[in-house]
C-alpha cells in the first residue's frame, strides 16, 4: 500500500515538475541571449596598448568574456569616423586578434555616434547556441 502511494505521489510530482523545468530552461536561455554591449572610451585608451594590457579595461575583458563562451559568434566595433577613429579601431582589433579572437569575427562599423568612444557588442550570427 506504502508502495503505491509513493508511485502516485512519484508520478503527480513528475507530471508538475516537467513544465515547470521546461519554463526554467526556457527563461535562462533567454536570458543567455541577451547580447553583451559595452563602451571603451578614449579616456581608457593608449596608442601603446599591448593585448595583455586590453584586458584590464573592463569593456574589453566584458566583450572577450562573453564571445569566447561560444566562438561562432562576433564582435562588433561601433567606431568613431575619421582616419583617427579607424586608427583606433585597427589597433583594438589587432589586440583581440592577439588575445586568440579570429579576424573573422570582428566587424568593425564606422559611426559609434561620439568621438571618443568605440562601442563594443558580442553579436550572434545564426547556428545552434547553448
Amino acid at each position: 500500500m506504502l508502495r503505491m502511494i509513493l508511485m502516485i505521489i512519484e508520478k503527480t510530482l513528475a507530471v508538475r515538475l516537467v513544465p515547470f523545468a521546461m519554463m526554467l530552461a526556457v527563461t535562462f536561455t533567454a536570458a543567455a541571449a541577451k547580447p553583451v554591449e559595452t563602451e571603451l572610451f578614449a579616456a581608457q585608451w593608449e596608442l601603446s596598448v599591448s593585448a595583455e594590457r586590453l584586458l584590464t579595461i573592463d569593456a574589453v575583458a566584458d566583450i572577450v568574456n562573453a564571445w569566447s563562451t561560444d566562438s561562432r559568434q562576433q564582435i562588433e566595433l561601433q567606431y568613431p569616423g575619421g582616419e583617427e577613429g579607424e586608427l583606433w579601431v585597427y589597433q583594438l582589433m589587432d589586440g583581440l586578434v592577439a588575445l586568440g579572437i579570429p579576424s573573422g569575427n570582428l566587424l568593425a562599423v564606422p559611426g559609434s555616434g561620439q568621438g571618443d568612444v568605440i562601442r563594443l557588442r558580442v553579436i550572434r550570427t545564426g547556428g545552434n547556441y547553448r
